[in-house]
C-alpha cells in the first residue's frame, strides 16, 4: 500500500481558503505596524519637473523630512527644524523662477509658525 494516496481530511478549498486567510491578516498586520506621518504634503514645481514631499511623524520628538522627485530619483534636503510638535499642518510654497529653491511657510494648530527655504541643490541625502 502506496502512502501518497492517503486523504489527509483537508478538503482542497479549504487549505486555500485558510492560506488566503492568513497572507492577507499577514499584509493587514505589516500596514498597520508602521505609523502615518502627522502631516504630509506634496510640493509640486510650476514645470512639475520636480516634486517635494515634506512629512513629519511625532512621538517624543519630531521627526521631519523633505524628499526631492526629480522624475523618479528621490534624494533627501536637510531640514533643521527641531520641536516636538507637529509644525507643518498648514503650508504653502514659493518657487523660485529658475525652480532651484522653495520657500516653505508653515504654520501649526497651536499657532507657531514660519518659513524655512529648501535649496534644490542640497537635497543630496540618500538615506
Amino acid at each position: 500500500m502506496s502512502m501518497d494516496n492517503q486523504e489527509t481530511g483537508v478538503s482542497l478549498r479549504a487549505f486555500i481558503g485558510v492560506a488566503v486567510v492568513l497572507i492577507v491578516a499577514a499584509f493587514v498586520a505589516i500596514w498597520f505596524m508602521f505609523p502615518a506621518p502627522d502631516t504630509r504634503h506634496d510640493l509640486t514645481s510650476p514645470s512639475g519637473a520636480a516634486r517635494i514631499e515634506l512629512g513629519e511623524l511625532c512621538d517624543v520628538q519630531c521627526n521631519r523630512v523633505a524628499i526631492l522627485d526629480r522624475s523618479g530619483n528621490r534624494s533627501g534636503c536637510p531640514l533643521t527644524l527641531t520641536g516636538d510638535r507637529p509644525l507643518f499642518v498648514d503650508v504653502s510654497a514659493v518657487w523660485s523662477a529658475d525652480e532651484a529653491s522653495v520657500d516653505v511657510t508653515y504654520a501649526a494648530t497651536d499657532g507657531t509658525s514660519g518659513s524655512v527655504t529648501i535649496a534644490l541643490a542640497d537635497c543630496t541625502l540618500l538615506q
